[in-house]
């Protein structure tokens, strides 16, 4: 699907079998090669497009950023978040062949919004998704610098009391796409998943998920409002770029950071949304487009990054044994060592009514036993049932069986 473009060096387009490339595109497809653990084809063509797509100019405002295919030569972080964060992960320095990274870092800080958001670029009101796509780049390239804690604050606060985030701050309809992009932002930047406010985010993702379906009913494609800028040549209208959602790959991505996420719900809710990515992908290697018959390679990039999200978890924590054996492994957790198998299998049994009481009347019959005739002889003694010669006579048998009980434990133990 790589294309040359007449300008320098080549790359892709976002529509995959559609010319010419494109700047966002050609690093969200580097990207993807990354994270499936591939070398990036066609990497020196591709860096070189980037290159000579990269804006130079006096304002600090325009210098440094990419621009669309549809945002008529202006810079926009819908571009420049995205091959700033392919720049950072895949560690292209700056070389005289390479984009200008320092200058891309500035054009995002320059262009944050003075409430800590993202819009487009500065000027346009902040929304969720581009101020996630916005702080992950800076995560990648810069994470000390101010602009990121600014940019978290903000997107902390946009969580609507149900836990779930909406596109925008003036919206109070939570959507699958958004949260899962918050939440896997925020445990990014350090924000603890098992905190207040991100677990609350979890429980919302956890309970609103389809995961039967690749896309978000409703939130397929995100438009934001056409915006009216003014310019030295006057006053013109701009049409921001759509954004394309694929809502299960973007919350399974974000639910292997769920602090529960090896429990029972959350790991079957992943099982069922893996089984959905594995089985709708074509023969091809592509993703079905929701929107047209084009392939698209947003629906190939969060299904890529999904699956190596689970590559990347580890089954085995500090101080666990690994055994291998022939055609399994075993892994004996550290906590687990000095268990009895009983405790161990416990959870995955059926649950007994009374099991409980019948196996402590097991463990301590003799007692019982010993009790049970004290009770009965003292009921007899206080009737004059029986004598106290008789009673005193008939504890033999009781303390007999006690230390025969006390011999059997010793020796199973």
């Amino acid at each position: 699907m790589y294309n040359e473009s007449p300008a320098g060096g080549g790359g892709w387009y976002h529509l995959l079998d559609t010319v010419p490339p494109g700047a966002t595109a050609t690093a969200v497809a580097l990207l993807t090669f990354h994270v499936a653990g591939e070398s990036p084809p066609h990497l020196e063509d591709a860096l070189n497009f980037l290159r000579v797509r990269q804006i130079k100019d006096e304002d600090p405002k325009v210098d440094g950023g990419w621009w669309t295919n549809t945002s008529k030569d202006k810079p926009v972080v819908e571009a420049t978040a995205w091959v700033v964060r392919c720049l950072a992960a895949l560690r292209c320095d700056d070389q005289p062949t390479t984009p200008d990274l320092s200058r891309a870092v500035s054009w995002l800080r320059n262009n944050q919004d003075r409430s800590g958001g993202w819009g487009s670029f500065h000027g346009c009101p902040p929304r969720v998704w581009l101020t996630c796509l916005a702080l992950r780049a800076l995560l990648e390239a810069a994470p000390q610098d101010p602009a990121v804690d600014k940019g978290v604050a903000w997107l902390i606060e946009q969580q609507l009391p149900s836990g779930g985030w909406a596109p925008e701050p003036r919206q109070n309809q939570a959507r699958v796409a958004h949260t899962a992009s918050a939440l896997t932002t925020l445990v990014k930047a350090g924000v603890d998943p098992a905190s207040e406010k991100v677990a609350k985010g979890f429980d919302w993702l956890l309970a609103n998920l389809d995961t039967s379906s690749l896309v978000e009913i409703g939130n397929r494609e995100e438009r934001s409002n056409v915006l009216f800028l003014r310019t030295d040549k006057g006053e013109e209208y701009w049409l921001p770029p759509s954004l394309t959602h694929y809502a299960l790959p973007v919350a399974t991505t974000a639910l292997m950071h769920h602090p529960r996420f090896q429990s029972i719900d959350v790991a079957g809710k992943l099982a069922q949304s893996f089984d959905t990515i594995v089985t709708e992908q074509c023969q091809d290697g592509s993703w079905p487009n929701s929107m047209s018959t084009h392939i698209t390679l947003w629906g190939v990039w969060p299904c890529v990054e999904a699956l190596a999200s689970l590559r990347s978890v580890r089954l085995a924590r500090a101080g666990d044994q690994i055994v291998w054996m022939e055609g399994a492994i075993v892994i004996r957790q550290k906590d687990g060592k000095n268990l009895p198998v009983e405790k161990v299998l416990r959870p995955l049994l059926p649950r007994r009514r009374w099991a409980g009481s019948l196996r402590w009347l097991r463990r301590h019959w003799a007692w019982v036993s010993l009790a049970l005739f004290v009770a009965g002889g003292a009921v007899g003694l206080a009737t004059r049932l029986i004598q106290l010669t008789e009673f005193a006579f008939g504890l033999i048998l009781p303390i007999v069986l006690l230390v025969l009980q006390r011999f059997i434990d010793r020796k199973r133990q």
